[in-house]
């Protein structure tokens, strides 16, 4: 495969935004046959179309509009690379702080986060695990993921995937305690529970109700509440992407009666100027947001 050229990703992205070989040449001060053949070239060097041509004009494929997506928060840097003032290597580097929850700070660490590691050699990543809200506005952090909407009109919000919610146990205390199947079910069972600050959740109130079992352990920290799911201590309710890294744990059955809970991606104004935060930020959408 050839190597990419990034004068080549400025004309994709010209074209994608005019959706004519003719304007987008025209923005960049060149003749259009010089537009086609850059982007004949980067299609070359990535071995896929990007643009279908319609009666409106050349719309991009799937392909062409996964890049577009890409690329559209790194143009400013991208015009910075061609005019020589950046590096590749530096257009994304420095440290970038996200605030969220301990489990899932390891959930992110599991699923792949760190690999930015690979493609930006200078980016620095900086977890602050905790169930206490950062203030971003206080430069506590670049950027949070919260379970809440937060307030204030200078944040950047950006909505995630909803949870979902289901019960888990492991194959150990399924084997011994029964596999309950329906919210019925689980009379006689052992529960494990969020407590403290984290008590007021809808799946902890959902637990708790639960007649005729036992809670066994509440825990404000999520990392001990899936230990003690592992050793086999008792059961639990947890957002369903959890199956994805907890391998050994089994999802038993939904539960419809919790509300689909969005998290929210959000970030401090100042710090979505740089670069290397508006790179962590889509890698923490696609990990979040995968549908």
């Amino acid at each position: 495969m050839q190597a990419t050229s990034w004068d080549d990703l400025r004309f994709f992205l010209a074209v994608a935004r005019h959706g004519t070989l003719a304007t987008a040449a025209r923005e960049l001060g060149v003749n259009a046959s010089t537009a086609g053949r850059r982007i004949q070239a980067l299609e070359k060097s990535l071995r896929v179309r990007l643009f279908l041509r319609t009666r409106e004009g050349l719309r991009p494929s799937a392909a062409g509009e996964q890049l577009r997506q890409r690329l559209a928060r790194l143009e400013p840097e991208l015009a910075r690379l061609v005019g020589g003032e950046l590096t590749p290597a530096e257009a994304v580097a420095g440290t970038v702080r996200i605030a969220t929850t301990e489990a899932l700070a390891a959930y992110l660490v599991d699923r792949g986060l760190c690999a930015l590691k690979e493609e930006h050699p200078g980016l620095v990543l900086e977890l602050l695990g905790g169930n206490r809200p950062v203030d971003l506005a206080r430069g506590e952090a670049d950027m949070a993921i919260r379970v809440t909407k937060p307030e204030g009109a200078s944040l950047k919000v950006r909505q995630l995937q909803a949870q979902t919610f289901g019960v888990y146990g492991v194959p150990g205390y399924l084997r011994q305690r029964g596999r309950p199947r329906s919210e019925r079910e689980l009379e006689g069972h052992d529960l494990v529970v969020v407590g403290g600050e984290l008590g007021a959740l809808p799946e902890a109130r959902w637990m708790e109700k639960q007649q005729g079992a036992r809670v066994v352990l509440r825990t404000n920290s999520m990392p001990a509440l899936l230990a003690a799911v592992r050793k086999g201590i008792g059961l639990a309710v947890l957002p369903a992407g959890w199956a994805q890294v907890e391998s050994e744990l089994e999802r038993l059955f939904d539960v419809p009666e919790l509300p689909r809970r969005p998290m929210w991606l959000v970030i401090q104004p100042e710090a979505w100027e740089r670069a290397a935060v508006r790179v962590v930020a889509t890698r923490l959408r696609e990990l979040l947001d995968p549908g």
